[in-house]
């Protein structure tokens, strides 16, 4: 799923310089990522059997999300309350914030309705879907508010980073859409599920990227802040 990146010095404590706290964040995406790509490969008709272990890496995997997403919005709450700055940038950064926390807890409830002692597929497919919108628009707006990035390799990931994360959130919602249909067992039906999930596998790869992309941006910032 996305997260909140931002062309700005990232403040997670007042003052400091260090790349720690910026890199623990995007390095833990990651791991989420990482869980979401198992998962969406066990999510195959073909691995059937694996289908609770499908479930628990999504829920890992979005609660990894959350963790992620929240210390975005308290780091952004941090960082504006030291700066006391006030314009439509800070609106954007702290709205964005939020509807991410709003979205992986989204996931994380569709999540576990996937798992076979629960078992409401639909209940899923409809959090999926709506968290996936709400990551697609705030991935957007996070784009609109990219001006500059120090250095011109900095600009181009946050793009791919921005890219990778759009583009994912819509994959992600797209393939849900099946899940709120009542289906009947037949080799159209396999058919379904083996394009839904192969999207699933595609948009998590996607934001695997982007979690890349952003961690290895944040530390090339890092390094030509500190050699400035």
């Amino acid at each position: 799923m996305a997260h909140h990146f931002t062309n700005r010095r990232r403040s997670y404590k007042t003052g400091t310089k260090s790349f720690f706290w910026e890199g623990l964040n995007a390095s833990t995406y990651i791991a989420g990522a990482l869980c979401f790509v198992v998962g969406s490969i066990f999510f195959l008709p073909v691995f059937e059997e694996y289908s609770s272990a499908a479930a628990w890496l999504f829920i890992i995997g979005s609660l990894i999300y959350l963790g992620v997403t929240l210390q975005d919005l308290a780091e952004t709450i941090n960082y504006y309350r030291h700066n006391q700055q006030s314009s439509r940038k800070t609106i954007f950064e702290f709205l964005t914030s939020t509807g991410y926390v709003i979205a992986s807890l989204l996931f994380l409830l569709g999540s576990i309705c996937f798992l076979p002692g629960v078992l409401k597929e639909a209940w899923g497919a409809w959090c999926f879907i709506i968290g996936s919108t709400l990551f697609a628009a705030c991935a957007t707006i996070s784009v609109t508010q990219i001006t500059e990035a120090g250095t011109l390799v900095g600009l181009q990931l946050l793009n791919a980073t921005a890219i990778c994360f759009v583009i994912g959130s819509i994959l992600f919602l797209v393939p849900s859409i099946p899940y709120l249909w009542p289906t009947k067992q037949s080799s159209l039906t396999q058919t379904l599920f083996t394009y839904s999930a192969s999207q699933f596998i595609f948009a998590s790869l996607l934001f695997l990227a982007g979690g890349v992309a952003n961690f290895y941006r944040a530390y090339r910032m890092h390094q030509h802040r500190e050699g400035v």
